[in-house]
């Protein structure tokens, strides 16, 4: 009933009204996000798509805010997306779905240590892409760019003059501390912290391109291209599948 990528922003309400019917214990997953831009969504994206897992994702504006944001659809409790869903159960904050999904896909360190290392490096992308988001809302947080240019252009050009270059020499540094750089962020295969990075180095290169071709920081660099190169990901990232960034505030 529910055709899995590669189909991008299946509309779901086009076979039924809200999530309620797909709590089936059969059912796979099921990604509900915004359609506008790639956003936190990404993380898990990037997660299911080098696993090899398929799932449909749901971006119909009326069935998230009548499910998730109000809470009609027999969810657990949800404050907003990405909600990932399987069968009943249900999971928001993309951390913690993130580092959810990582356990079932075999992309979570086992060693002890290490787990806590990569939730620290996946924390610290999740602080740095909403620092660089909050730039681009400096003045009303929850309202859109296009409302604040001006006003919060002050606030965007703080973040790119100081704090941009504070967020790459640590990400720089965190790849130099073992390997050389030339290895993953954590232990000796890829973990959903790598994921992360991923993603916002990408989006941190379409969003502020002069500014990422311009910092120093070849482990980086050289880490991207290496990421992006994996197979499952390649194909993902050149695929219609992947939306492009909105230009508007690293999502």
């Amino acid at each position: 009933m529910h055709q899995p990528y590669p189909v991008l922003h299946q509309d779901v309400n086009l076979i039924q009204k809200d999530l309620s019917g797909m709590s089936g214990s059969d059912e796979g997953w099921t990604l509900v996000y915004w359609d506008v831009c790639p956003g936190r969504a990404e993380f898990l994206r990037l997660l299911f798509e080098e696993a090899g897992v398929l799932y449909t994702e749901v971006n119909d504006r009326d069935i998230i805010i009548k499910d998730v944001i109000k809470g009609e659809g027999g969810l657990y409790p949800h404050f907003a997306p990405p909600v990932i869903k399987k069968g009943k159960f249900s999971l928001s904050q993309t951390h913690v779905a993130s580092r959810y999904l990582a356990g079932k896909f075999g992309l979570l360190p086992i060693d002890e240590e290490e787990a806590a290392h990569a939730e620290q490096v996946n924390l610290t992308c999740h602080d740095y892409i909403a620092e660089g988001r909050l730039a681009f809302h400096g003045i009303y947080p929850t309202g859109p760019y296009a409302t604040q240019k001006e006003t919060t252009q002050p606030y965007i050009d703080r973040f790119l003059e100081s704090r941009l270059p504070r967020w790459l020499q640590y990400f720089e540094r965190l790849l130099k501390s073992k390997d050389d750089g030339k290895g993953f962020v954590v232990g000796k295969s890829l973990s959903y912290a790598d994921l992360g990075l991923l993603h916002v180095l990408r989006a941190t290169e379409a969003q502020f391109p002069a500014a990422w071709e311009a910092e120093d920081v070849p482990a980086l660099k050289a880490f991207k291209k290496r990421i992006e190169a994996r197979p499952k990901l390649a194909a993902y990232l050149t695929s219609s599948r992947c939306q492009p960034f909105s230009g508007d505030s690293m999502m």
